[in-house]
């Protein structure tokens, strides 16, 4: 399923991570385990079932004081293409 800006992500059911040094590490039952360096851990972080993909895409671009629409967008389709993340209210279509 494709994501808009409207969008609002959680994680899907399944999906654990912890703390690595490196960023954090994510394990699902869909997918073999995936890493996120600490760009990808400050997103991930801020996934939440509430914020929208724009207002993802505004903290995003807050905190690293530059244009992140284009990658926050990609990555975060990712998440959905991969079964990590499910696009609230799309469960019940």
């Amino acid at each position: 399923m494709k994501i808009s800006e409207n969008s609002v992500l959680d994680f899907a059911e399944g999906v654990k991570y912890r703390k690595e040094d490196f960023g954090i590490l994510i394990v699902s039952k869909s997918t073999p385990a995936l890493s996120l360096n600490h760009d990808g851990e400050f997103l991930w972080n801020h996934i939440d079932g509430k914020r929208s993909v724009s207002e993802l895409i505004e903290i995003t671009e807050k905190e690293y004081n530059k244009n992140a629409h284009a990658k926050v967008t990609e990555l975060l389709q990712n998440f959905v293409d991969l079964g990590l993340c499910v696009i609230k209210g799309s469960e019940l279509a």
